[in-house]
């Protein structure tokens, strides 16, 4: 059908098929192809109008919204292996290799072994100690 006139019925089908190859979670262009639409004119299309293009990015997320849910919904459940999985996946701290957090190494201090360390230390000698370690 690609070059061809569409009626108002025959786009409205077409744009339904579209949506459904983009909520499997298909790129713009594999969609277009699956849907027998021409790519280069719902590009543009979507460049054109934030609103298309907005639904076409939240089409395209819905399996990875629906396959977070199942994640989550097995991890409430008590699953371990998916708690493990989740946390291996999305559970990363950041490196704390500057002076800032304590040196070369990791280190995550507590509020109360902070407040112990600093506990003889005076409002001033803290920011001074801080304006040493910023600059």
């Amino acid at each position: 059908m690609r070059g061809q006139r569409r009626t108002k019925e025959e786009r409205h089908e077409l744009f339904m098929e579209l949506e459904r190859f983009l909520s499997m979670g298909f790129s713009l262009k594999k969609a277009c192809s699956l849907a027998d639409l021409p790519y280069s004119t719902i590009r543009d299309l979507c460049y054109l109008d934030e609103p298309l293009r907005a639904r076409t990015r939240a089409l395209q997320n819905t399996v990875n919204v629906k396959a977070r849910a199942n994640i989550i919904n097995s991890i409430e459940q008590g699953n371990t292996q998916d708690s493990k999985w989740w946390l291996e996946k999305f559970d990363n701290t950041e490196p704390q290799d500057t002076v800032l957090y304590g040196g070369e190494k990791e280190a995550y201090w507590t509020m109360l072994e902070i407040k112990q360390e600093r506990e003889n230390e005076t409002i001033e000698e803290g920011a001074e100690r801080m304006r040493d370690l910023l600059c």
